[in-house]
């Protein structure tokens, strides 16, 4: 009994061996590689027009994308209207792999309730009390270093750690006359930051971490993916969220 466990044993652990494998699994293995070596025979294709023809390339890119993302995702009005954006502006500072689809974390649609601080951590809810208070009053009646903040801290907090690029912040600001990422948006940005940042005063959380890259391309985020929920929930249930680019809501 015990020669014939033995022997199915090895016999399974045969057939995880290349030379077990049946002329099917070759075939499929075969296409496979056939796929991969197209792939990369396309792309740099791709490439070299690009470099012969940038202008030609770049007006066939666009409608080249759209066709693709059509045959792959069909009917996703969320993911095509980012891809729209992207192509239209986005694309300058943001890489491709930034807009795929990702899990949903906001719909845009949904009625977010007043968050309920009794549940939070006294330091969660504490920094809550502080943008309560520090975000009151009519909306339409905040200067524009206030709408500013405010928009900066909902679009960080909807991304939470996976954070939004400078010259996307910059565009949604409104302030690309200086070129996206330039001197002006990069100023509003950072003293909003400072201010935001303000109401850690006290409390042993961080509100925001260290920004890296530089440029377009520098990345502003969220220290804690926890708090960013609590932030992105109170923000969402705020009347001022008719402030935020529509397009920060969709993942």
């Amino acid at each position: 009994m015990i020669n014939e466990c033995a022997m199915m044993q090895q016999i399974n652990t045969n057939k995880k061996k290349t030379y077990y494998m049946t002329s099917k699994d070759d075939g499929w293995m075969a296409e496979q590689a056939e796929t991969e070596k197209r792939v990369e025979r396309y792309l740099a294709a791709f490439k070299e027009l690009a470099v012969q023809d940038p202008d030609g390339f770049a007006s066939l890119a666009p409608e080249l994308l759209k066709r693709s993302v059509w045959d792959w995702r069909k009917t996703d009005p969320v993911f095509y209207d980012k891809l729209t954006m992207w192509l239209d502006k986005e694309c300058l500072w943001t890489p491709f792999s930034d807009i795929m689809p990702k899990n949903v974390r906001v719909n845009s649609k949904q009625k977010v309730k007043p968050i309920d601080k009794t549940s939070l951590p006294e330091q969660y809810s504490e920094i809550i009390d502080r943008f309560e208070e520090k975000f009151s009053g009519d909306y339409h009646r905040w200067n524009a270093a206030k709408r500013d903040q405010f928009i900066i801290l909902g679009m960080l907090a909807l991304e939470g750690k996976n954070g939004v690029r400078q010259g996307k912040l910059v565009h949604y600001l409104g302030m690309n006359k200086l070129g996206p990422g330039g001197i002006e948006g990069s100023n509003a940005i950072r003293a909003a930051k400072i201010a935001l940042s303000r109401q850690e005063k006290g409390l042993t959380l961080k509100l925001f971490d260290d920004a890296k890259g530089n440029g377009s391309e520098r990345l502003h985020a969220f220290a804690d993916s926890n708090l960013a929920d609590y932030v992105a929930r109170f923000v969402l249930s705020h009347e001022a969220s008719i402030l935020l680019p529509a397009i920060a809501f969709a993942e």
